[in-house]
């Protein structure tokens, strides 16, 4: 009877220190398990801002004063540049592609003009990595004639495989233009040029 006994008190004895320890180290008893919560609230992601630079061309247009009657028909974003480089890897700018088109010029090719929309006060900057993207994708600087005879700075690219259009690149302020048009068309030209003094005029009377 002793062995029961003291077999039964033993086992009591160790239901108690175990009912202690659960006791001591769960007072609360066993947690249930709580669904996980994002820290984020839904609408708190950030999209990035979607910026709509203003319309340079169709505001030198509308100054007037300008050789040949030409319209806005079209204007579209863009990631390239004369349709022949690719600025998509360029940072922080914006690409617009400007199509317009002569009232009085029936049967000739319209004119492209690429808005190059950079960051403030960096014009010089943005002209310089688009020249650079124009050479690597050449892969030489075979066919880019640098003038500065048109706006801050300027270049022409002449296209081996497409010798009946010109294309010019220039920069006012910060903006650059990169214009392609028709080599026959006198009043395309006069018109590009005519673009580059009215939007150099009007930059430098506002400094």
């Amino acid at each position: 009877m002793k062995k029961t006994q003291l077999a039964i008190l033993f086992l009591a004895v160790i239901a108690l220190f175990a009912l202690a320890d659960y006791f001591v180290n769960l007072p609360e008893g066993i947690p249930m398990p709580k669904p996980s919560v994002s820290s984020q609230k839904e609408g708190d992601a950030t999209t990035p801002e979607v910026i709509n630079h203003p319309n340079i061309t169709k505001q030198i247009l509308d100054q007037g004063g300008l050789p040949s009657d030409y319209s806005l028909e079209k204007r579209t974003r863009s990631t390239e540049l004369f349709e022949t480089f690719d600025l998509s890897e360029l940072a922080n700018v914006s690409i617009y592609k400007n199509v317009l088109v002569g009232t009085d010029t029936q049967g000739q090719l319209p004119i492209y003009v690429y808005e190059i929309h950079g960051p403030v006060g960096q014009g010089g900057i943005t002209y310089l990595n688009v020249k650079l993207a124009m050479v690597d994708q050449l892969g030489s600087e075979a066919g880019i004639n640098e003038t500065g005879d048109y706006g801050y700075n300027s270049l022409f690219y002449n296209d081996s495989k497409n010798p009946s259009n010109g294309f010019l690149l220039s920069q006012v302020e910060d903006m650059v233009f990169g214009f392609k048009y028709s080599k026959k068309s006198i009043q395309a030209f006069d018109l590009i040029k005519g673009l580059v003094n009215n939007y150099m005029s009007s930059v430098n009377n506002t400094i």
